[in-house]
């Protein structure tokens, strides 16, 4: 049962399933789809379908990352599978977690595994060498890229995992010793060619990240246009937005525009596109 102390935003608690099924087997036999808490109704049938991306194929989140549910087969093959990447981040519950503290930087912050073909972050790389405009599809994407960034600093600066090279990890708030000295010059192509250095197209890259963006201090180090939907004023993604936009005035601005407006909020709402400060804006055909 959950206590007080919560505030109705939810509690960490351990379960314990006896059943012969394999956990994905229990979960799709006796669990439903695991709408937001803020969607005031029980998951329905519709939303096995509504509720996830249509590129979608590695069950482990706990939430889909919206932003890519206003992309269609069809709009995918308008794009064409060339101009596309595709990732992994297996969003955990801690999403939900709205930031209850007055300093941000005291909110502890969910960690979330993530997982990238190489041949895929090569692609990225090759775009980036070319100077084509790199546009990523909601904050999950934008925070594992920007997690792989530092993953990369930390092997060029000889500080990757002793016992296991490979092995990926981000804390909270590590990118700041990391952005100290030699780390704030080096460039992303460089940071991300040193996680695939020698490694097969086919062979995927995984870690865990635990990244917090916040607003006047953190620095994009690889994204330039984010598309995400309209996010809640207290949650995590909502600092993740006002960092990338730099002018928290310009968020207050967007947001208040949007409501008058009549653009829907939150995961079943519309998506907006955002261009980094200094970075010139997409063209967009309406």
């Amino acid at each position: 049962e959950e206590d007080e102390e919560s505030g109705g935003n939810g509690m960490d608690c351990v379960v314990r399933i006896h059943s012969e099924d394999n956990i994905g087997d229990f979960l799709n036999s006796n669990g439903s789809v695991p709408i937001p808490p803020y969607i005031k109704r029980k998951a329905e049938t519709t939303d096995k379908e509504r509720y996830n991306n249509v590129y979608a194929k590695d069950a482990g989140s706990v939430a889909a990352p919206t932003a890519g549910l206003h992309f269609t087969d069809q709009v995918l093959e308008e794009i064409g599978a060339s101009n596309i990447s595709h990732l992994t981040l297996h969003v955990g519950a801690g999403t939900f977690m709205p930031v209850l503290s007055e300093d941000a930087r005291d909110h502890a912050m969910h960690g979330e595994t993530f997982f990238v073909n190489v041949g895929e972050l090569r692609s990225i790389i090759n775009a980036m060498e070319q100077g084509k405009p790199l546009l990523v599809v909601g904050t999950t994407s934008t925070r594992t890229l920007e997690s792989l960034f530092w993953c990369g600093v930390k092997r060029l600066r000889g500080l990757a995992n002793s016992d296991n090279p490979r092995a990926l990890e981000l804390d909270q708030f590590e990118w700041i010793p990391l952005n100290v000295g030699d780390g704030k010059y080096f460039s992303a192509v460089a940071a991300l060619k040193a996680l695939v250095a020698d490694m097969p197209d086919d062979e995927v890259i995984s870690g865990r990240t635990s990244l917090m963006i916040t607003p006047n201090s953190y620095k994009f180090k690889v994204i330039d246009h984010l598309i995400t939907n309209f996010h809640a004023p207290d949650s995590t993604l909502m600092l993740l937005v006002s960092a990338f936009l730099g002018n928290q005035s310009d968020v207050q601005r967007i947001y208040e525009d949007a409501q008058v407006r009549g653009y829907r909020f939150l995961s079943y709402g519309d998506a907006c596109l955002f261009s980094r400060p200094g970075v010139s804006p997409l063209p967009v055909n309406l």
